[in-house]
């Protein structure tokens, strides 16, 4: 058995509505269906498949209890991760610069040397870096 692609990743939401908002907003992903579990969240969806899903600490314990963890700890996490990178194909890196401009959400733009790739990075709420790939887009 080999790992085959990411299934998915976890953000564990300060305030889960503006983390929501921004991944559908900004990002452009879809609410969709989600198990009952028992503490808030959502899943967020590209294309028919969630890829984020979102977690927030209601304070009954449940996701405590669901992840085997005595604490929930927003601020320590499981590890270094540094970002989450998307490849994006409608449009243009142009068009979502405009759109990270009109919606008030900073960005950096860098272009990779000797490659056809230029990018966007960005935070989510939470403070998780964002990549957004755009492959094939002179600069």
């Amino acid at each position: 058995m080999a790992v085959q692609s990411l299934d998915h990743y976890l953000v564990f939401a300060g305030d889960l509505e503006l983390t929501k908002r921004f991944y559908v907003e900004t990002l452009g992903l879809d609410v969709g269906f989600r198990p009952p579990f028992e503490f808030p969240g959502y899943w967020l969806y590209i294309d028919g498949k969630a890829i984020v899903h979102l977690a927030a600490d209601d304070g009954s314990g449940g996701f405590e209890k669901y992840l085997d963890k005595p604490e929930a700890a927003p601020d320590g996490g499981t590890g270094a991760l540094d970002h989450i990178a998307f490849r994006c194909s409608d449009g243009s890196i142009q068009e979502f610069r405009a759109k990270l401009e009109r919606l008030n959400v900073p960005y950096k733009h860098r272009v990779v040397p000797e490659f056809d790739l230029q990018q966007l990075f960005l935070d989510d709420p939470d403070g998780l870096m964002i990549e957004l790939n755009f492959f094939d887009e002179a600069p």
